[in-house]
């Protein structure tokens, strides 16, 4: 029979009264606790303390002992003393985030607790080598699981929040004006000299977005000096920033809570998870899905859809540029005078694509192999392991992308995999704004552009019958002309530009309320 002292008593007390004691978590991180048939705060009080068992997933027995045993009464319980007189301060182990608060760490426990796309269940599913005992699998997955690389997101959440997203009626909504809002003073937007060679391009055209909109901002790399700092940063896909050699400055605290992260990766990937943790530390989210953007939002994150208007203007390559054998390889004829205006009937090259490798992709080609024969094409498609980056010399020229999109009359996109991604890079910047009529697979929603407005999808299968139906007939070619005409349409619209400049003025002067 259990004899409880008057200190007991008066700890289980103290325990029942702050409803900090989580039966729940302690029953399942501890088996033997069931089976003993003790309620679960006396077995706490009497024996969990003293094996090193934790009460929640918030408190760490062991690590309060070891600071503050010399204080006890006799047979005080550590964590009854910490809520008498220590509840202020925060007493769990940080893992692999050694340099981070616990202010900021239980800030981003709330957050991932949160987010539609993390399961405890299926973390705890996926990683079975792992012991939860005194940990929870959520706090786990913060702690450890995403800097050791660990599959730490649910496939099945993913696609049930992005399936959800798809199906919500998606229109543009521009933000209030922000009148007298205060404003940074200046804004960096950032990105890794060594990283991906389209992320630097998106921070640059991220950086003349907010020009554009009459604030301050210049790009900035992993080799700005910290003395530098701007009042507001931007860091581009955190997923590469930070992971890169020498941006270990920029990893302080103090900057990535009151700094925006820009997410350019998709969620199914591991470069995704990865920057994960830095976009949950941060101030807000820059997101280029529009669906995945939502997720963020569900955390209590401030958060934006990255959606400029391109500005339409002709490619010019460089003189190295044209010393690379992408361009030595071209037509004469393709490689005269053109600029996005041009009409398609007279652009030299019927279809052009520009991707990496991947299942998906190689099943398309394979299958239509014969089908590209009959057309004049460019077709850009490679295996890399890593990003393309300038001093790759297999890479493909960072204009180039355009240059061919403007004597292209069809920009071909196949996914990399079955999530139809609406890639605004790609589809947007790279296609439609110089002027190529794209047709891609199924994508997800966008908020402006409209499938059979200004692109067109079909399946892989009906692609090849779709590009000849626009190539070969008259109804074809006019439908074609049509959706050019459409873009060109939104690009040129004056009352959308400044809508679209208010937008990131909006934002920006939110996140800047929160931190200044």
């Amino acid at each position: 029979m259990t004899t409880l002292t008057l200190m007991n008593k008066k700890d289980i007390q103290t325990i029942l009264s702050s409803q900090l004691f989580n039966a729940e978590f302690y029953l399942t991180s501890y088996p033997d606790v069931k089976n003993s048939g003790i309620d679960p705060i006396i077995h706490y009080v009497l024996f969990g303390c003293h094996e090193n068992k934790n009460p929640n997933d918030t408190f760490n027995t062991q690590t309060y002992k070891n600071l503050f045993q010399s204080t006890f009464e006799k047979d005080e319980n550590p964590f009854a003393h910490y809520l008498r007189h220590n509840e202020n301060l925060y007493f769990f182990e940080k893992g692999l985030l050694q340099n981070n608060s616990h202010e900021v760490l239980l800030n981003c426990l709330n957050k991932i607790k949160k987010y539609p796309y993390f399961n405890p269940e299926y973390y705890q599913a996926a990683n079975p080598n792992i012991k939860f005992e005194g940990i929870s699998a959520t706090r786990h997955a913060l702690l450890y699981g995403i800097g050791e690389g660990r599959t730490v997101l649910s496939p099945r959440h993913i696609a049930q929040h992005l399936g959800w997203e798809c199906k919500q009626q998606l229109t543009y909504t521009p933000a209030k004006p922000s009148g007298k809002a205060v404003l940074p003073e200046s804004v960096g937007v950032f990105y890794h000299s060594e990283g991906n060679i389209f992320i630097q391009e998106l921070a640059e055209i991220l950086c003349n977005y907010i020009k554009r909109s009459k604030i301050n901002a210049q790009l900035m790399t992993e080799k700005t000096p910290v003395s530098e700092r701007p009042e507001l940063c931007i860091f581009c896909a955190p997923h590469e920033f930070f992971f890169l050699r020498g941006s270990e400055h920029w990893k302080n605290e103090d900057i990535l809570t009151s700094s925006i992260m820009f997410n350019t990766e998709q969620p199914h990937t591991l470069w995704f998870t990865r920057g994960l943790i830095y976009c949950l530390m941060s101030a807000g989210v820059i997101d280029i899905c529009h669906q995945n953007m939502a997720s963020f939002k569900n955390t209590g994150l401030n958060v934006f859809h990255f959606d400029p208007l391109p500005v339409v203007k002709k490619t010019t390559l460089t003189q190295t540029e044209k010393k690379h054998p992408f361009f030595r390889i071209l037509s004469e004829e393709t490689k005269s005078s053109s600029s996005p205006l041009c009409p398609l009937e007279e652009r030299p090259l019927d279809i052009s694509f520009f991707g990496n490798t991947s299942g998906n992709r190689e099943r398309f080609f394979s299958h239509n192999t014969e089908f590209f024969t009959e057309y004049s094409c460019f077709l850009y498609y490679r295996k890399t392991d890593g990003p393309l980056t300038h001093s790759d010399k297999y890479s493909v020229p960072a204009n180039f992308p355009r240059y061919i999109a403007e004597r292209s009359k069809i920009a071909l996109n196949i996914h990399r995999d079955d999530f139809g991604f609406f890639e605004w890079h790609r589809l947007v910047q790279q296609n439609m704004a110089s002027g190529a009529v794209v047709v891609t697979e199924e994508c997800f929603p966008h908020p402006l552009y409209k499938n059979g407005t200004h692109y067109l999808s079909e399946s892989a299968r009906h692609i090849p019958n779709l590009i000849e139906w626009l190539l070969n007939t008259d109804d074809g070619m006019a439908e074609a002309a049509r959706i050019q005409k459409n873009c060109f349409r939104v690009f040129a619209n004056k009352s959308l530009a400044l809508s679209k400049l208010n937008d990131i003025r909006s934002y920006l002067a939110s996140v800047w309320s929160t931190v200044q």
